[in-house]
């Protein structure tokens, strides 16, 4: 049975909704980036940071050991919300180079690649949650 909603709570239910669903494609895209990190150290999959509202520099400094996606790593805020803007980056030096695919592990635009995948799967991923309901 489809849920019902009062003409007074629809604002409301719809910012719950979309901030779900933001929520998820910012955690989704940073592990897919994390993902397909070209791996020396760790460091460079270790400095991929999520910021709100602004660009934030971030060296997760040299790493080796455990294998693995670490988590998000949320900068200057808890949770995203509504009308906020955000940010998924990596300020190491060589990030730039590595994205235009200077390593062998990661061919060259493999970041504007998930940025495309992701618009699909943003679209499907809202499909899914307004059917939870």
């Amino acid at each position: 049975m489809a849920r019902r909603i009062r003409l007074d709570q629809i604002g409301g239910y719809s910012e719950e909704k979309f901030e779900q669903l933001l929520r998820v494609t910012v955690l989704e895209t940073d592990k897919r980036l994390k993902e397909e990190s070209p791996v020396d150290t760790r460091r460079f999959r270790l400095s991929w940071v999520i910021s709100e509202n602004n660009y934030i520099e971030y060296d997760a400094g040299p790493r080796n050991g455990s294998s693995g996606i670490p988590p998000a790593k949320r900068m200057n805020y808890q949770q995203e919300q509504a009308g906020k803007n955000y940010h998924i980056s990596n300020s190491l030096p060589y990030a730039e180079s590595l994205a235009g695919g200077s390593s062998t592990q990661a061919p060259a635009g493999w970041t504007e690649r998930i940025a495309r995948e992701m618009s699909d799967w943003v679209r499907q991923e809202a499909a899914r949650i307004a059917r939870r309901d």
